[in-house]
């Protein structure tokens, strides 16, 4: 799978959302939707960015902030500083403009096959990001979306309020709280096919007449 999209097609789609009235949200405010009742917008939606690539601030953060965006970028902390990466300055920048942070892991290895790593790759992460940029660090997403009883529990212990993992379901909950559903976009989807993954949709014949990046 490419999951690399061009900023042209990124920005295709971010404008569709935009049009059809979708709002970004973080995931802080979906737990307190969940656990307290917080309200949510009309047609709230989560854009989340994994592993830290340094396109989520130069390309993806500029195209999101013209159409009063945010996301949320989960960061492999061994990624952080090493080239096409970003390094601390520009995700420090990046939350101070509204987006949100969580962890990806210490080194992006699959929990279920390294139950070894796992302390690390959950606990040590969170440990390790707070200290590094300075704000807490409340959620984490299962890299390659495996997980297993013990690396739920591990996410318990480090204090994370949820998870990420992936799934086509579009209703969350408190059941899902710790391997909440995400769809993969890629790279070679149309607008078609990414409208196909939205909950709220308008007619066909309403799409924009626009070119498709690959």
């Amino acid at each position: 799978m490419v999951y690399y999209v061009s900023p042209e097609t990124f920005d295709q789609q971010m404008n569709l959302l935009y049009q059809w009235g979708y709002k970004t949200i973080s995931v802080e405010l979906l737990v307190r939707a969940i656990n307290q009742g917080a309200e949510l917008p009309p047609k709230p939606i989560l854009l989340t960015f994994d592993d830290g690539s340094e396109t989520t601030y130069t390309a993806a953060q500029p195209i999101m902030q013209r159409y009063g965006f945010t996301g949320v970028s989960y960061l492999v902390y061994n990624y952080i500083g090493i080239p096409r990466y970003m390094n601390a300055d520009q995700i420090r920048a990046l939350h101070a403009s509204g987006w949100e942070i969580g962890s990806h892991g210490l080194s992006h290895v699959d929990l279920t096959a390294r139950p070894d790593r796992q302390a690390d790759e959950i606990v040590e992460s969170r440990r390790s990001l707070e200290t590094l940029l300075g704000f807490p660090v409340l959620s984490f997403a299962y890299p390659f979306g495996a997980y297993d009883d013990s690396s739920l529990e591990y996410v318990h212990k480090a204090g994370y309020t949820s998870a990420m993992g992936l799934g086509n379901e579009m209703l969350q909950g408190s059941k899902n709280l710790f391997y909440l559903y995400r769809q993969p976009v890629e790279g070679t989807d149309t607008l078609q096919t990414f409208v196909s993954m939205l909950p709220w949709r308008q007619e066909q014949s309403d799409l924009p007449a626009l070119t498709i990046v690959p």
